[in-house]
């Protein structure tokens, strides 16, 4: 039979509460209510507790599994989400920006206020408006794990409410990943009350690419203090080329900690040799991956200082990752002696773009220049050279 959708602009259609949904949700017509067929299977499926739809994603375009359209779809997917115990993880993309548009996302997120078995949210493209709306619901989200935000253009309004969210200690989150959001320094001054809050549960913190600078840094280093439990920490793509202080305190906060990070990613930092003097003793000391890469300011000076430490009994590095920099011979020479008597470091990654031929040349690595590693890794001049060769790098 041919089903017709309908298609409620914001005139026809008054903002409903949840007891509206309530009382009209066991005798609705699924079809009658949404603006297309594959809504109303998602609704269908939400609706009678299929166990297979655990995950799904929603946006504006046509191609997700739930589409934004016109009319109450959200509106009756925040009820069904509500009630559901399957659900384990929602994709949202961006919302329309229209006042309906704005209608909509809250009927949603007052709907999205009553579940209880997300364990995780990832956003893109939300914007400044949508996140903070839906930072202001997720305290009522008793099982939520895990925040993932990317290219949601963040201002400091939005880090603030993210922020108070933490700090009211309702919300207990493990992975906290901000890629993208263009926070910058502000930003983080926000979120910094919230971190100490949620320390202790904290396992996982991203803000890849979010114009941080020294200022932030260091404020986000403040905070870390009660991050007891940090796994990981991934700063990427920011910019601490005038952070040696900020990186010279994440060092001191490493050094300090009673706990070890297992990975810190650095990658495309702007990093130069007197940011790197002021990391390494705390990266390599208590952590068992850390990724340098794409840090194309630190020279033959800041390289001798990471080998230096890596020749340290404190050294607890396991995999470095130094790739796409000009490294050069005299660069790959200093990292050689940096291995002599190093027992721990697994894997050390020097290759560039490509991992093929032609990788040498983005790193400025010769023929010579590799030939440092051989006397490091396999002395054959005596029986007990060979010994004390370094045989823990793969």
């Amino acid at each position: 039979a041919h089903l017709s959708f309908l298609r409620l602009s914001s005139s026809t259609m008054q903002r409903r509460d949840f007891n509206y949904y309530e009382a009209n949700a066991a005798d609705i017509s699924l079809e009658k209510i949404t603006s297309s067929e594959k809504n109303a299977k998602v609704l269908g499926r939400l609706r009678d507790g299929d166990d297979d739809l655990t995950r799904f994603d929603l946006g504006s375009e046509s191609w997700f599994q739930f589409s934004i359209g016109k009319g109450d779809d959200l509106g009756w997917l925040g009820y069904f989400i509500g009630r559901s115990v399957k659900i384990q993880h929602l994709d949202i993309w961006h919302f329309l920006e229209d006042d309906e548009g704005r209608q909509q996302m809250h009927a949603f997120f007052d709907g999205l206020a009553r579940n209880q078995s997300i364990r995780g949210i990832s956003c893109k493209q939300l914007g400044d408006y949508g996140s903070t709306a839906l930072f202001r619901v997720l305290g009522n989200l008793s099982q939520l794990e895990g925040l993932f935000f990317r290219g949601s253009n963040l201002t400091r309004n939005g880090c603030f409410a993210l922020g108070t969210l933490l700090e009211s200690g309702v919300c207990k989150l493990k992975k906290l990943l901000f890629d993208t959001n263009n926070i910058g320094d502000d930003g983080v001054a926000a979120l910094a009350s919230g971190l100490r809050s949620i320390g202790p549960s904290l396992k996982t913190l991203g803000l890849p690419d979010n114009s941080i600078g020294n200022d932030g840094l260091s404020a986000l280093v403040a905070a870390l203090e009660s991050c007891t439990g940090l796994e990981i920490l991934d700063l990427s793509d920011n910019d601490f080329s005038l952070a040696a202080a900020g990186l010279g305190s994440l060092s001191d906060w490493l050094q300090a900690a009673v706990w070890n990070l297992n990975a810190l990613s650095l990658r495309s930092c702007g990093i130069d040799d007197e940011g790197l003097q002021s990391l390494a003793n705390g990266a390599t000391n208590y952590c068992k991956d850390l990724d340098l890469s794409g840090n194309n300011s630190i020279t033959v000076l800041g390289l001798r200082r990471l080998s230096t430490s890596l020749q340290s009994d404190s050294c607890r590095l396991e995999n470095l990752d130094l790739g796409w920099m000009d490294i050069g011979d005299d660069g790959a020479e200093v990292l050689a002696r940096g291995l002599i008597g190093n027992k721990v470091l697994i894997r050390m990654h020097l290759c560039g773009e490509g991992e093929g031929e032609g990788e040498d040349d983005d790193i400025a690595i010769t023929p010579a220049g590799w030939s440092a590693f051989s006397p490091v890794l396999c002395d054959t001049s005596s029986v007990n050279n060979t010994y004390l060769s370094n045989h823990t790098i793969q």
